[in-house]
């Protein structure tokens, strides 16, 4: 099943968080790799976690937090 088009966010470099959706995808091995939109800015990866490439702007799923943003933003509202 495809996940183009879902909102996406990932915790980066210990206290950093980005968001952004899914542009493409892949299969490298048994691992789905997707590009991200990013509408914040790219990420960085400063501790060189091989399951992010961000020169390609490639990232194993694993990386990521699929999330609706209505749901999250009501969450936050409610801090």
């Amino acid at each position: 099943m495809s996940i183009i088009g879902k909102s996406v966010y990932l915790v980066h470099d210990t206290d950093n968080i980005q968001f952004g959706n899914v542009i493409n995808e892949r299969m490298e091995g048994a691992w789905r790799w997707v590009q991200i939109n990013w509408i914040n800015g790219a990420p960085t990866n400063k501790y060189k976690a091989p399951n992010i490439d961000v020169k390609n702007n490639w990232f194993r799923i694993d990386t990521l937090k699929i999330f609706e943003p209505v749901e999250m933003i009501d969450n936050l509202r409610n801090l």
